[in-house]
């Protein structure tokens, strides 16, 4: 089973001090798993050779000189998400549906050579429009019966860390407050059940995409060079929200009976990148492209908010606490990236491309004017390494049907020995063109499998999690 073991700072409850931004944020918002029109997705994103196809210009700006007349689609979607989730033997499920516009485009071709020769630029086009890059919705439960520790023992350490002046406003400073910390001179911090024996469960809801706003231009060179850029506008909108219930089932401690911690925090910003592509009709048969990927340089803004309810045999009157609402403006800056793309065109029978594309993660940054990401941008460079990305795809035209199919691979974006991070996606759908029209539709199916931490804690035991991700897209379109 392919895991990622989050022993980094990975998305830990209640890590959100003032800074909140680690590791895992700037991988999330690097890596980009493409979607698209119907087309392109049917096809598993492999199109780098191809063109002609809108969301080939997220991937190769130059697919776009490939159009020799104008055209606009658009792509609807439906995705369904599905996690298992495994915790001290105890199994659950839960899934999360979402609806959205997967790609926009509108294409304009400029012919340029009038006679009609196969010499000299033959078309100027133009694209604009948007296709999505990220799909971060989905919905994961995770439960078991923890024999060993709670969520107490690593608020306990995390006291003891910070002393009693320095307690943590959306984490430790929490649980104080309701009484589920106590402080003696003699020995410092103390809480209840801090050897487990309790009933755990953490429900988590994630919802939000990053899409691309796309401006591109492209040129075609005696029907042999095609040549394009394209500027990207990704936009991101990232929400999170988590609740954490512990549970004393068996009345063993006399005074603690439950708590449940809450957080949540939302992510939004956009960024810019440029990305130049060409590509060669080496025969009638053989296509090589190539396209270079300028890192994308986000702005981004968190806000993020916790709270603590405590069940207690007491008499005291604080039971629940919120916290303030935490803000705070940061950069992230991805790694470049490189396409290499071979494409076969067998007339009207067919075609096939595969595309290669490296990107290294260590080169990812995490900025700020007045802090310095020095610890997390270190743990990026120990934590982190360069992904080698396969995607093969092909058509075969039973005129008017189209038959399509695809498979993408994604290796691990961390060092061995440290994680194991590999997704796999799996695509088919079938397209009508008729004239001046194409309708198309697409099924994709992508999955990996992780392990997550639910508390910062040495030695603790993971939730390990399935994830299965089904996309149903159609395209419709017009030429003109």
């Amino acid at each position: 089973m392919k895991r990622i073991f989050l022993i980094l700072t990975v998305s830990v409850l209640f890590t959100h001090m003032g800074v909140a931004q680690n590791e895992s944020d700037a991988l999330r918002y690097a890596q980009t798993f493409p979607g698209g029109t119907a087309r392109f997705s049917a096809m598993a994103g492999s199109f780098g050779a191809l063109g002609g196809d809108f969301s080939s210009l997220s991937i190769n700006p130059a697919g776009i000189a490939i159009y020799r007349s104008s055209e606009f689609s658009i792509t609807p979607s439906v995705n369904y998400s599905q996690v298992t989730s495994r915790y001290f033997n105890n199994r659950e499920e839960d899934m999360k549906y979402n609806f959205n516009l997967n790609s926009l485009g509108l294409v304009f071709a400029i012919p340029l050579n009038n006679e009609g020769t196969q010499s000299g630029w033959q078309y100027f086009n133009i694209g604009l429009g948007f296709n999505r890059q990220n799909n971060f919705n989905n919905r994961w439960i995770a439960e078991g019966f923890n024999p060993e520790n709670s969520f107490m023992t690593s608020m306990l350490a995390q006291a003891n860390r910070e002393g009693l002046g320095g307690l943590d406003p959306f984490s430790t400073g929490l649980a104080w407050d309701t009484y589920l910390l106590d402080y003696h001179d003699d020995y410092g911090f103390s809480a209840d059940m801090p050897n487990g024996q309790v009933l755990q469960r953490r429900e988590t809801t994630l919802s939000g995409s990053l899409n691309e706003l796309v401006f591109s231009l492209g040129a075609n060179y005696g029907d042999r060079l095609y040549l394009g850029a394209s500027m990207g506008i990704p936009n991101l909108s990232y929400k999170e929200e988590s609740v954490f219930g512990e549970e004393d089932r068996n009345d063993i401690n006399p005074v603690f009976n439950s708590l449940t911690y809450t957080h949540n925090i939302r992510t939004r910003g956009s960024g810019f990148n440029l990305k130049l592509g060409a590509i060669i009709r080496v025969t009638d048969v053989i296509r090589l492209g190539g396209a270079f990927h300028t890192p994308t340089f986000f702005e981004l803004d968190d806000r993020y908010h916790s709270s603590m309810r405590a069940d207690l045999n007491l008499d005291v009157d604080t039971r629940f606490k919120r916290s303030p609402i935490g803000r705070f403006d940061y950069e992230i800056n991805t790694p470049m990236k490189a396409v290499g793309s071979l494409g076969l065109v067998f007339g009207g029978r067919g075609l096939i491309n595969i595309d290669y594309e490296y990107i290294d993660y260590t080169k990812t940054r995490l900025r700020h004017s007045e802090y310095l990401f020095t610890s997390e941008n270190n743990r990026i460079k120990e934590a982190f390494t360069e992904q080698h990305n396969l995607r093969i795809g092909g058509e075969l035209l039973l005129n008017p049907l189209i038959i399509r199919a695809g498979y993408a691979y994604y290796s691990s974006p961390y060092k061995p020995g440290v994680n194991d991070g590999q997704r796999s996606l799996i695509a088919a759908g079938i397209g009508i063109r008729e004239g001046n029209y194409f309708i198309d539709f697409a099924y994709t199916y992508a999955f990996y499998s992780e392990d997550f931490f639910l508390y910062d804690l040495n030695n603790l035991k993971p939730v390990s999690r399935d994830f299965a991700s089904s996309a149903f897209r159609a395209t419709v379109g017009w030429r003109f």
